[in-house]
């Protein structure tokens, strides 16, 4: 398990907000809810073919400590790189850190 001392970077934790726009489209905008410490790691990488293009992803895992309101809509900002979260892992159901299993490179 992580210890407090691993997490140094400083990130952005965000929700998102769902408008409609004027053509009966959906935006989304993201505010930032906290300013919060985490520990990043890389997993793994790939590559998919969509639509005609070339998709690179990055799987990461962030650990970061236990806070109540964090769901999967959330995402983290880190400088200009958003991870998205795909599953949250309450680390031996403490309640003190968390691993979020986060996706880079692909859009929510």
């Amino acid at each position: 398990m992580s210890s407090i001392g691993r997490l140094k970077h400083q990130v952005s934790l965000q929700k998102p907000t769902r408008s409609t726009d004027t053509g009966g489209g959906q935006a989304i905008t993201w505010s930032t809810v906290a300013q919060i410490y985490v520990d990043i790691s890389p997993v793994s990488g790939g590559e998919t073919f969509n639509q005609g293009q070339l998709k690179e992803t990055l799987k990461t895992e962030i650990t970061t400590r236990y806070r109540e309101a964090i769901d999967t809509s959330y995402r983290i900002l880190f400088g200009t790189r958003a991870f998205n979260i795909k599953h949250i892992k309450n680390v031996d159901q403490r309640n003190k850190f968390y691993i979020l299993t986060c996706e880079e490179g692909v859009a929510t």
